[in-house]
């Protein structure tokens, strides 16, 4: 590993972010050095974080909501809480047991899940 997967997301995010005629080229060679660095193992983490610099960049916001069971109307509920350019994503956690989870730009914001309450009554 010569680069961080931080420097590699760094590089792929200026090319998201700033699209050129040239942009398939650049995304190309990155993939190549990549592969000469032996780093493919690395490529989750790259996207992760390049989707990340690029959220920021463009100030867009990812909310995730997880829950135990499917909501019914769930846009509706969240629509009145999210902003238009917001990128959302509903996961279904049985794990969970019952509540709800809200992640915001993947930071842990709130955490009110029967599953949370249970380990912290046994902890």
């Amino acid at each position: 590993m010569k680069y961080s997967p931080q420097i590699y997301a760094k590089v792929f995010s200026g090319v998201a972010a700033k699209p050129s005629a040239k942009s398939d080229v650049l995304v190309k060679n990155l993939l190549a050095l990549i592969k000469k660095n032996n780093d493919p193992h690395l490529l989750k983490k790259i996207y992760a974080r390049a989707e990340k610099l690029v959220r920021e960049q463009i100030g867009k916001r990812k909310i995730v909501i997880e829950t135990a069971r499917p909501i019914e109307n769930v846009d509706k509920v969240i629509g009145k809480i999210i902003k238009k350019d917001d990128i959302f994503i509903e996961k279904i956690n049985p794990d969970l047991i019952a509540g709800i989870k809200v992640v915001v730009n993947d930071e842990m914001q709130f955490d009110g899940s029967m599953q949370k309450k249970i380990k912290n009554l046994f902890s």
